[in-house]
């Protein structure tokens, strides 16, 4: 039966409210919502957004509190925007850029690696018993109450999820089986050193579910941590070429960054390139994706130049085969896949 903590809402009071937290109490998923008001997402990821707000008095007082059932009515009422992209990628190869670049137009809502989409994708370790079908009406209502227009001129909406969430990549694709998307991947010793320097939360053994990347918790700790890294990087890059297969995206090298974006997927997302939109684009091309108080600098060479012995073996022996076969995917040569 449902029942609400704190704040009793209907879901026409929820206007200005995002979900920010999925959780279980007891048996039942519950939404954690935060009021955000007209406030555009245009930080580089959605919990930077929330920690500010988070910030405000009124939303240490107000925190609703429902139902996972609540979202249903929500999208209902107000069912959001379209997806008109998805954002795959590798990890530490330039995604965070694109979603910058994207959330610089005011007409974009950008939803960038926002744990409630990411929690929603993994809930069958909370609920074995759920089916693909309930994930996937439940990353419907998400993703509605997460694209709502902001400020109210916004009419388009992109996704960018969690490098990981590539594994549900069929599951994605039932909810939204006509959205396009792209796949971001970069040279995999660049990838490794950025990783081993610090790791995200998939790069820690145990702090996402081992079973997600086909290990058990004994596995995962008895490997070195540049195996690790590697086979969690390898099975990313693999989900993506084998979705690939029967539903085609756009895969992206960084070194095609920034231009790549202009230039092909704007066409996939539906992107008019008009000066001022070129304008917006470059104008984030010349700061830090991830802290734009800085100037961009290239950090290939100084990866590659400290990389360690270990990290180009693992690179060689995981990824350098998956590597290929995205370029070759890129540059329109099946070879490859063939091998």
């Amino acid at each position: 039966m449902d029942r609400e903590v704190g704040v009793s809402v209907n879901p026409n009071q929820l206007a200005g409210w995002v979900p920010i937290r999925l959780y279980w109490n007891e048996s039942t998923p519950f939404v954690d919502w935060c009021w955000v008001g007209k406030k555009r997402f245009t930080d580089p990821f959605f919990d930077h957004t929330i920690d500010g707000c988070m910030r405000l008095p009124f939303s240490t007082l107000f925190r609703p509190q429902t139902p996972i059932a609540r979202l249903r009515g929500r999208h209902e009422t107000a069912p959001g925007l379209e997806p008109r992209g998805f954002i795959f990628h590798m990890s530490r190869c330039g995604s965070t850029l694109v979603s910058q670049m994207l959330a610089a137009l005011d007409v974009s809502v950008v939803i960038s690696e926002a744990s409630p989409v990411d929690t929603v994708l993994r809930a069958q370790f909370q609920d074995p018993a759920l089916d693909d079908e309930q994930r996937a009406e439940w990353l419907r209502w998400i993703v509605s109450a997460l694209g709502q227009p902001r400020s109210g001129g916004e009419t388009q909406l992109f996704i960018k999820f969690d490098c990981w969430n590539a594994l549900e990549l069929p599951l994605i694709r039932r909810a939204y089986p006509r959205v396009p998307w792209v796949f971001l991947y970069r040279d995999p010793v660049e990838v490794l050193v950025s990783q081993l320097a610090k790791r995200g939360a998939h790069m820690m053994p145990g702090t996402i579910e081992p079973a997600l990347f086909k290990m058990n918790l004994e596995e995962a700790f008895s490997m070195q941590p540049e195996e690790y890294c590697a086979r969690v990087l390898a099975l990313t890059c693999e989900a993506a070429l084998t979705h690939h297969e029967t539903c085609p995206g756009l895969m992206i090298n960084y070194e095609q960054l920034p231009d790549v974006v202009w230039t092909d997927l704007a066409g996939l997302f539906g992107i008019e390139v008009s000066d001022r939109v070129m304008e917006a684009f470059k104008r984030v091309t010349r700061l830090d994706a991830k802290n734009p108080s800085i100037q961009f600098e290239s950090d290939s060479q100084s990866k590659q130049r400290s990389a360690t012995d270990a990290v180009r073996q693992a690179a060689q022996q995981w990824l350098a085969p998956l590597y290929e076969r995205l370029e070759a995917v890129r540059l329109g040569d099946p070879a490859p896949n063939s091998r």
